[in-house]
């Protein structure tokens, strides 16, 4: 069973040849646990029960680059299939993008011992 972490709101966006300027990113909610990272939709309706766009295990996922900004702590993420998105986070969220930026390290290291 798996430990929530924590939760917040983060602006996302898949990554691909459009240039991240011109990329339309919108707010989901994400959640952290022990084992991998959860991006859900937004909810549309109350009493929906709803599916991840996203639940990747840390080991799945490498942090390409990171970028601390006056209002948002941004984190270009890779996975498997050649994969990118980027995931910001505000300032009252910092703590959670480098908690996550932590997992996904701690896993890659674990996976290369």
């Amino acid at each position: 069973m798996e430990e929530l972490l924590g939760t917040c709101t983060v602006w996302a966006a898949r990554l691909n040849q459009v240039p991240l300027l011109f990329r339309g990113r919108h707010r989901y909610p994400l959640a952290l646990t022990d084992a991998r990272v959860l991006l859900f939709d937004r909810q549309r309706r109350r009493h929906q029960q709803p599916d991840p766009l996203l639940a990747l295990r840390y080991s799945r996922l490498e942090v390409l680059s990171s970028r601390r900004r006056i209002r948002l702590y941004q984190l270009v993420l890779g996975a498997e299939e050649d994969r990118r998105f980027v995931v910001e986070f505000s300032h009252r969220d910092r703590s959670r993008a480098q908690e996550l930026e932590a997992q996904i390290s701690s896993a890659r290291e674990d996976a290369m011992r």
